[in-house]
């Protein structure tokens, strides 16, 4: 896909997701964003629009997959979907017991992996049935090493890699593009929350630039920085006895915010409008019905803030 016209992007409150949504906005551009903290998302849109894009914002939990589906159809139906960006995703550690705290983990499993996949795969049959578009699922170098401080995040991200690899040899036949993409670390909200050695980051704004680019020649995977990737590659060659020394090397906290939002996530989480009247009135709105588990999240926020510093050692 050379040059997209419209572009949806989860996760587009902040960090990565705002730095893609600005990279693909200009006149001519239709973005369509969705996010779960209302005022970044339409400061997202704002920037967007100043750079002379069309902005659609929609407030909604990639873990709701009903909410989810509807808004790529949606998104669709006001202009066919050129490229799907499957960005969302959170980021959380163990506790001083050396273990996730169990809502942590199935957090980050939902969200990085069965967020991920759902997107991906909603938008493969949005875009097979026509025999052409692109999605990038967003990956990290942290699916290809066992992190001891953040199981689940390594985990999540290597099922959300695995699976872009797998969509694209499926969807090749039928004209869809199909990339995993794997940052190390990057300049974000969300790894401000984050204590330690960030080895090489780069800010959101250049690995949105490298992405977009990159994109444009179909790869079957993205990979930066350079040094990082080789390391990880080269990681599963090491003797086992270094292995530990060399994660330990990167390994860093994530704490959270004194405001109580959850660990390791881009911004403060706002509360979830209700569902529209109708699902007429939603699109009106250029938003889709919510019904995510809003009040989970809260619950499980407050127990995270309550438990306060998690190790974590992601990428």
């Amino acid at each position: 896909m050379k040059a997209p016209r419209h572009v949806a992007i989860t996760g587009a409150s902040g960090g990565l997701g705002r730095a893609l949504s600005l990279e693909y906005s200009r006149p001519g551009a239709v973005l369509s964003l969705c996010g779960r903290d209302r005022e970044m998302l339409a400061a997202t849109a704002a920037l967007a629009r100043r750079k002379g894009a069309q902005a659609f914002e929609a407030l909604f939990d990639v873990r709701d997959p009903e909410a989810l589906s509807a808004w790529l159809a949606a998104s669709d139906r006001r202009a066919p979907l050129d490229l799907v960006i499957a960005n969302a995703g959170i980021c959380r550690g163990v506790g001083e017991d050396g273990l996730e705290a169990p809502w942590d983990a199935v957090d980050t499993l939902r969200v990085n992996a069965e967020g991920v996949m759902l997107t991906a795969l909603f938008a493969a049959r949005i875009m097979r049935g026509r025999g052409r578009g692109q999605i990038a699922v967003i990956s990290s170098q942290a699916a290809k090493v066992p992190l001891t401080w953040t199981p689940a995040y390594a985990a999540s991200k290597a099922a959300a890699r695995s699976y872009a690899l797998s969509l694209r040899d499926g969807m090749e036949a039928c004209g869809v593009e199909v990339t995993a993409v794997c940052p190390g670390y990057l300049k974000s909200p969300m790894q401000e929350t984050f204590s330690g050695g960030l080895f090489g980051a780069w800010s959101a704004a250049r690995a949105a630039e490298r992405i977009a680019s990159d994109l444009r020649s179909n790869p079957r995977e993205i990979r930066f920085p350079f040094l990082m990737s080789f390391l990880a590659w080269a990681f599963n060659f090491l003797p086992r006895p270094f292995q530990p020394r060399v994660l330990r090397a990167f390994s860093f906290k994530v704490s959270a915010p004194g405001d109580g939002a959850p660990a390791g996530e881009a911004g403060v989480e706002k509360d979830l409008p209700g569902k529209a009247e109708t699902a007429e009135e939603a699109e009106a709105a250029g938003e889709e019905p919510e019904s995510g588990p809003a009040a989970e999240t809260r619950a499980a926020a407050a127990g995270r803030a309550a438990s306060g510093p998690r190790e974590g050692g992601s990428a």
